[in-house]
C-alpha cells in the first residue's frame, strides 16, 4: 500500500469571498450576472478577491456561451450587474 503524503497548503496574499453584496441583494457562487460595458455576454460569479498586501478588490466569473463556461475573467466590483429572477406565473381571480 502507498504511503500517503500530506501536503501543506501555501499561505496566499489574496482573500476569497463566496458572495458579493449589491445594494439589498446577494449574489452568490454560481449565479449570473452581467457586466457594465461587456454586450451580449453573460457570467457566472464565482467570488470577490481581494489582495491582502494592496487592498486591490476585483471580482472573479466566467464567461458564458451557450450555457457553458467558456473563459475565466475578472473585472471591478462597480461593473457588476445582477440579472432580476423572473416572477412566476400569477393566477388571476375569476369571481
Amino acid at each position: 500500500m502507498k504511503k500517503v503524503r500530506s501536503v501543506k497548503l501555501q499561505e496566499t496574499k489574496f482573500s476569497r469571498e463566496n458572495e458579493l453584496q449589491i445594494g439589498n441583494f446577494t449574489i452568490a457562487k454560481g449565479d449570473i450576472i452581467k457586466i457594465e460595458g461587456e454586450h451580449g455576454v453573460k457570467f457566472k460569479f464565482d467570488a470577490v478577491v481581494t489582495n491582502t498586501e494592496n487592498g486591490k478588490v476585483w471580482v472573479d466569473c466566467f464567461e458564458m456561451q451557450k450555457a457553458t463556461a467558456t473563459a475565466w475573467r475578472s473585472f471591478d466590483p462597480e461593473r457588476v450587474k445582477r440579472i432580476p429572477t423572473k416572477r412566476g406565473r400569477q393566477k388571476k381571480n375569476v369571481d
